[in-house]
């Protein structure tokens, strides 16, 4: 680090998708054969003898009970540690709800699906996996727009998050709400770790929303997370001053200190390290302003870093002496005794004995206070005085 411009004087007036395929699955089902392609529907709970025509109302609400009873028996079964018992139940239901409103099927689809992903059964997971992708074909075929919104959630219970976001890719075309897709498109994306693509999402989001500032300031927090979240410090750092320029033109102070003292650390990431310097000086005139002793305290720790990293410890030394004073309005003994120990360490290597012993002596009574460290900071002292 060079050339940190000079310390600023702020002593101004302290006193003021889970991918299936690498599992190891526990499989009942033949690979061959998915037990839901029905062929021919045989089952106790339907008419006998069989019938061809659509089941009547009373038809259909008898075996919505019946199969609302086999999903608690297989619940049931399944809390019992009966895995393999439980599945052959939610199969018969599966099958069987093929009978009755889709959009009730597909929600048993996700329910029984996430089971599977859960307990790592990728044969069962493919299986249900297919049913609805066969339901998803259907309800484009048909313009069943509410399928595909219940797909879709079904595809997010089972962990199928690239199906979910191409579902939802889809919904965003004939939306009436399109911000709301948008956003869950851009939360999938980071749930799987896809930092770019989500970001790129919330940008969409800002174009759509340039009138509205909670919704800039929502999303821009977002942006925020995910370049950090992605070590992009360059893009966090740009975010973050349009973030500043958004408060700022809003009169709203208030959250502007902990923001700074973030931005500052995305430039000494970036070695702006300059900039870095007048952030955190900001950061702490604002917070102290504010009585955000805390974020106060961080801003002049930051900056005190930053000086003896560079090894100018003069400087460094002037603002741990702010730092004390902050710490003792905040009533932070551990903060002090932290101070005092980095202060005495830098007298140690500036030869000057006599403030290293004062700065230590005042940590180790603070150490006996907190009961902490005790022996660390007596230890120090002895050699001293040695």
């Amino acid at each position: 680090m060079k050339n940190v411009p000079l310390f600023k004087g702020i002593i101004i007036s302290l006193g003021v998708s889970l991918s299936l395929v690498s599992l190891t699955p526990v499989i009942a089902q033949t690979p061959f054969k998915n037990p839901l392609q029905v062929e021919k529907f045989d089952d106790p709970l339907l008419p006998d003898p069989p019938v061809i025509r659509p089941l009547s109302p009373l038809e259909k609400f008898r075996l919505e009970e019946a199969l609302n009873k086999l999903n608690e028996q297989a619940k049931q079964v399944y809390q019992q540690g009966k895995v393999e018992e439980a599945f052959t139940i939610w199969y018969r239901e599966l099958r069987l709800r093929q009978k009755l409103d889709r959009v009730k099927e597909i929600k048993a689809l996700g329910s029984v699906g996430e089971i599977a992903w859960s307990e790592n059964r990728s044969q069962d997971f493919r299986n249900i996996r297919e049913r609805l992708r066969e339901i998803e074909t259907e309800a484009q075929a048909n313009n069943q727009q509410n399928w595909l919104e219940v797909i879709a959630k079904s595809y997010e219970r089972m962990r199928e998050l690239d199906g979910a976001i191409a579902l939802y890719q889809v919904l965003l075309e004939t939306s009436a709400n399109p911000n709301k897709i948008l956003e869950k498109i851009a939360q999938l994306h980071q749930s799987q770790f896809h930092y770019q693509k989500a970001a790129n999402t919330y940008e969409k989001l800002l174009q759509k929303t340039e009138n509205d500032d909670l919704a800039q300031i929502q999303y821009l927090k977002k942006l925020s997370q995910l370049y950090e979240e992605a070590e992009n410090y360059n893009k966090g750092s740009e975010v973050k001053q349009r973030l500043i320029a958004l408060y700022q033109q809003q009169n709203n102070s208030q959250p502007l200190p902990n923001l700074m003292v973030s931005l500052g650390k995305n430039y000494e990431q970036m070695e702006a390290f300059d900039r870095a310097s007048e952030i955190y000086q900001e950061a702490f005139q604002l917070a102290w302003s504010q009585q955000k002793y805390s974020i106060a305290s961080e801003a002049l720790l930051s900056l005190g870093q930053l000086y003896q990293n560079d090894g100018n410890l003069e400087t460094t030394l002037d603002i741990y002496e702010q730092l004390l004073i902050v710490q003792e309005r905040s009533y932070d003994h551990y903060g002090l005794m932290m101070t005092y120990d980095k202060m005495g360490a830098i007298y140690r290597q500036r030869g000057e004995q006599q403030q290293a012993l004062i700065a230590y002596e005042k940590a180790l009574k603070l150490a006996r206070s907190l009961g902490y460290q005790e022996n660390y900071f007596q230890n120090q002292v002895n050699q001293i005085k040695s």
